[in-house]
């Protein structure tokens, strides 16, 4: 998949910019993209294949960003259904913080 496409209409210059951010602060270039996108996401519950595709990265790269974000306590890993494994994202100011960031840092 091609990590320059342009997800959230964000420019190339920009996505740049904000995976180099995210790589300082959060340790992770991915980091911010997914949690945005989990922020952004319609339903509180999200699996990596569908950030996978919304991002233009692959389910891997998403899923240690999820599992990351289980770990730190904003999100929890639900009962898998089949092949899929949802995670559900709790409530936490993070989530605001993480789109305040984006739209500053994009």
């Amino acid at each position: 998949m091609d990590d320059e496409s342009t997800p959230f209409s964000l420019i190339r210059a920009d996505r740049r910019q904000l995976r180099k951010r995210s790589k300082v602060v959060y340790g992770n270039a991915d980091r911010l993209e997914v949690a945005y996108a989990v922020m952004q996401s319609s339903s509180r519950v999200v699996h990596a294949q569908e950030l996978a595709q919304t991002l233009g990265i692959t389910a891997s790269r998403v899923r240690a960003q999820l599992l990351a974000l289980v770990d730190a306590g904003l999100m929890v890993m639900l009962p898998r259904t089949g092949q899929t494994q949802d995670y559900e994202r709790l409530d936490d100011p993070f989530w605001d913080s993480v789109s305040a960031i984006v739209e500053r840092w994009s």
